[in-house]
């Protein structure tokens, strides 16, 4: 199961409750990680990056496991995180209350992603066999 979410394929399916399981251990061991190694300032970075890429795979599993494009997900994903990262940083720079709107665009979007997928169905692959299609006709000449 952890290398499924790291390197996902594409013929496993990420079904609703480890999704939420993942999804939850994930936040946890995050904060967790993020507040105790906030001396050195490039470790929040990495686990920062880590943690976003992480998300990104776990959530693209699930949107393709619903049934529909993975990379869309991944696609908007990463303009809501870029646009909130920049208006975080607006706000550092320029002294304006900006930093914690950043924070919320960040986290809301987070939120409502997990209920979406949360509450979409799993689509059931069904493998189809070759011999499941043969239809067997009349046979005369045609």
């Amino acid at each position: 199961m952890i290398r499924r979410i790291f390197l996902p394929s594409g013929k496993t399916c990420l079904a609703r409750g480890p999704y939420i399981l993942i999804f939850l251990l994930l936040h946890i061991l995050f904060l967790v990680v993020a507040f105790n190694v906030a001396e050195l300032p490039v470790l929040p970075l990495v686990c920062f990056l880590l943690y976003t890429y992480l998300k990104l795979n776990i959530n693209a599993q699930r949107c393709r496991d619903s049934g529909a494009k993975g990379r869309y997900v991944v696609i908007f994903s990463l303009l809501v995180y870029l646009a909130s990262l920049a208006v975080a940083a607006t706000g550092v720079v320029s002294d304006v209350e900006c930093v914690s709107l950043g924070i919320r665009i960040y986290f809301g979007y987070d939120v409502l992603v997990f209920f979406v997928f949360m509450l979409a169905p799993t689509q059931l692959k069904q493998q189809i066999n070759s011999t499941d299609h043969v239809s067997i006709s009349g046979g005369e000449n045609e």
